[in-house]
């Protein structure tokens, strides 16, 4: 699969899920935890030096970033490859889409001068790049100097390339049928997800350790891996279903 049809078929794929993806952020605004998420983001963030600071938010998806960092003043611009996302975003984000610049666009080329944004936000991005060390470099790019990236992302698809990873992946599934709650694991297309996955790097690699050394190649300073962050950030449901799968957050400085 040539990487143009790679990327095209990941377009497609995050279109047709885009209204049941969305469910998700819905959930995080309507139970409170986008305070717990803004206020870990925000303490990352560099000085504002009485400016409002220019946040881009890489892969925005169904707008989670957008929406509780643009509701709390900052200059907010969202990119995601899906139409079917940013359409998902803007009606997410109410009457706050007005503040909030959305373009559809792919993370590993983007259409923006170099040294435009204070700070980079991503959520469960890179797991999903074909060309990662790209993404990364066009990201440094669009950074101001001493500008922040901040990446939580998490070893998604590691199970399908390491066979104590997929006994701890089944034992996690087991779990969330005894406490009886959601799994996030039955969806449709599941198993198209695990086929592209099959081709994209990121599931192979040791997680957060590559990303800081090819952040550290590119240019990047003072990066820091906090692999705990779940725990501040994940509701019990979503601690059951990823047990065997926590997030992390990569803060690079340029």
């Amino acid at each position: 699969m040539t990487m143009s049809t790679l990327t095209s078929t990941i377009e497609q794929y995050w279109t047709r899920r885009a209204s049941s993806y969305t469910e998700l952020v819905r959930k995080n605004l309507a139970d409170g935890w986008d305070c717990k998420w803004a206020d870990e983001l925000i303490r990352n963030f560099p000085k504002a030096e009485g400016r409002t600071l220019k946040v881009l938010d890489i892969g925005t998806g169904p707008g989670f970033y957008a929406i509780i960092l643009a509701s709390r003043g900052y200059d907010v611009t969202a990119v995601d490859l899906s139409e079917g996302m940013i359409e998902q975003a803007k009606h997410n984000a109410g009457s706050l889409a007005e503040k909030i610049r959305f373009f559809k666009m792919d993370a590993q080329e983007l259409s923006f001068p170099d040294n435009e944004f204070d700070v980079i936000v991503t959520r469960n991005l890179t797991w999903n790049l074909p060309d990662p060390v790209k993404a990364y470099g066009e990201w440094r790019r669009v950074l101001r100097d001493g500008g922040v990236m901040l990446n939580i992302d998490s070893n998604w698809y590691a199970y399908l390339f390491d066979e104590e990873k997929k006994n701890e992946k089944q034992a996690e599934r087991d779990c969330t049928v005894q406490a009886g709650v959601e799994d996030y694991e039955s969806y449709d297309e599941s198993w198209l997800m695990e086929n592209i996955s099959r081709t994209l790097p990121m599931g192979k690699l040791p997680r957060p350790h590559w990303d800081a050394v090819t952040l550290l190649n590119l240019g990047f300073k003072n990066v820091s891996a906090d692999t705990s962050v779940s725990r501040r950030l994940w509701s019990r449901e979503e601690m059951l279903n990823y047990a065997s799968t926590p997030c992390f957050l990569i803060r690079a400085v340029k």
